[in-house]
């Protein structure tokens, strides 16, 4: 996903989380920045519960839409609805996200070991 005048930040927050670990799958997935949240402390002011779980904010630091990048699940192994992309396109065109929520879909955020 490349869009034009969006920043995007990805931030690893489970306790687990291996540095070298996350260069090599940021390298791999061309993540241009990925942050640590060992502690936790912006998936819990987020309310972050899984990862992937997705923020969008608009520049005035509006949060817009949060939840899963798109409608795959454990049933659904083909996305068809890909709320990330859509969400940021209405922002960019002016318009507010047809939907602000979708559940977030994925592992639990590991918050203690």
């Amino acid at each position: 996903m490349q869009w034009r005048d969006v920043v995007m930040l990805s931030i690893a927050s489970n306790r687990s989380e291996n540095v070298e670990a996350l260069k090599t799958a940021a390298d791999a997935r061309r993540l241009p920045t990925v942050l640590l949240d060992a502690n936790c402390r912006v998936a819990d002011l987020f309310e972050a519960q899984t990862t992937p779980h997705v923020f969008v904010i608009d520049r005035e630091g509006i949060l817009r839409y949060r939840g899963s990048v798109d409608d795959f699940t454990f049933r659904n192994r083909i996305p068809t609805r890909f709320y990330l992309d859509l969400a940021v396109e209405s922002l960019l065109n002016g318009q507010l996200p047809a939907l602000a929520e979708s559940p977030a879909y994925g592992c639990t955020i590991v918050r203690e070991i």
